[in-house]
This record gives structure tokens, C-alpha cells and sequence, in this order.
């Protein structure tokens, strides 16, 4: 008897957190629902207040601006395979442009004490590349980094 009563409560219980998670989902679906219907009356009334010309579409310039500054900042060599780009003035940034959707560019920046670093810009859209430099003295810190055996044979025993 005390079994089937603990089972109708933990069944009743059940029901009750079943019709409570169905009762947040409708909520929240109604609220979805009148945002969707608010954000398309507010589009529909922005283009009925501006005027628009069927005859200018709208295009895109055909190269992007790729901006690339290091961090810190200092004079660094840019090359793409064995194209040099140019060299990044101190605090400034290199400014490249390239035609639009011409594909990534893989890129090598070099400064003198730092390690060279390699990375990748994309021509989708004008961007900004920012490039941490490190120092060799703190090569463990990066992603990746494996330390070197401490003998060429890796500390395996000769014969």
C-alpha cells in the first residue's frame, strides 16, 4: 500500500514538471513569435519611410583593406610565399588591399628577436590581423610547444 502511494506522488510529481516544462516552452514560443512579428512591422515600416532607387544596386568595392599590426608593436617583415608585402612601421599598421574574394592569404611575419609567426587573412571583407609576437625565451609558452630531448637518441640506451 505505502509502495503504490510513493509511486501515484512520484507519478503526479512527474506529470506536474512535464506540464511545467511544456507551459516555458509555449511561453517562450509566444515570445519568439511577437519579437518575429514586432522586428517585420518595425523592417516594414523602415521601407516605407525610405525610398529606394530600383535602379542602384547596391555593390561592394572590388578590393578589401587588410590591416596587420603587431603586439607589441614593433617593425616587422610581412611575406606571402615568397612575396614580400611590405614591412609594418612601428606603431602603425600594414595596410594591404588585395581584390575581393581572391582567396586567404598565408602570411609570415618576421620581426628581429621574435619567433616568426604564421597566419592567415581572408579577402571576404575588409579586416584587421593582429599578431602577437613572442620571444625565443618564452617558446614553452605557445600552443604546441614540445621541449627538446635532452640527447640526440632521445635517451634511449646504445647497443
Amino acid at each position: 500500500m505505502r509502495k503504490r502511494k510513493k509511486q501515484a506522488a512520484w507519478s503526479a510529481g512527474r506529470q506536474l514538471a512535464v506540464a511545467a516544462a511544456c507551459a516555458v516552452g509555449l511561453a517562450s514560443l509566444a515570445g519568439w513569435a511577437a519579437s518575429r512579428g514586432k522586428l517585420s512591422a518595425a523592417k516594414a515600416d523602415d521601407t516605407k519611410s525610405v525610398p529606394q532607387d530600383a535602379g542602384a544596386p547596391t555593390t561592394k568595392p572590388d578590393t578589401v583593406r587588410i590591416l596587420i599590426h603587431t603586439v607589441p608593436p614593433r617593425k616587422a617583415r610581412v611575406k606571402w610565399g615568397p612575396k614580400t608585402l611590405g614591412t609594418i612601421p612601428a606603431p602603425r599598421p600594414l595596410v594591404v588591399e588585395r581584390p575581393r574574394d581572391s582567396g586567404p592569404l598565408d602570411l609570415v611575419i618576421r620581426a628581429a628577436g621574435y619567433l616568426p609567426v604564421h597566419t592567415r587573412a581572408y579577402t571576404f571583407t575588409d579586416s584587421r590581423v593582429a599578431v602577437k609576437l613572442t620571444p625565443p625565451s618564452e617558446k614553452n609558452k605557445l600552443f604546441g610547444y614540445r621541449e627538446e630531448p635532452p640527447t640526440p637518441d632521445g635517451g634511449v640506451p646504445g647497443p
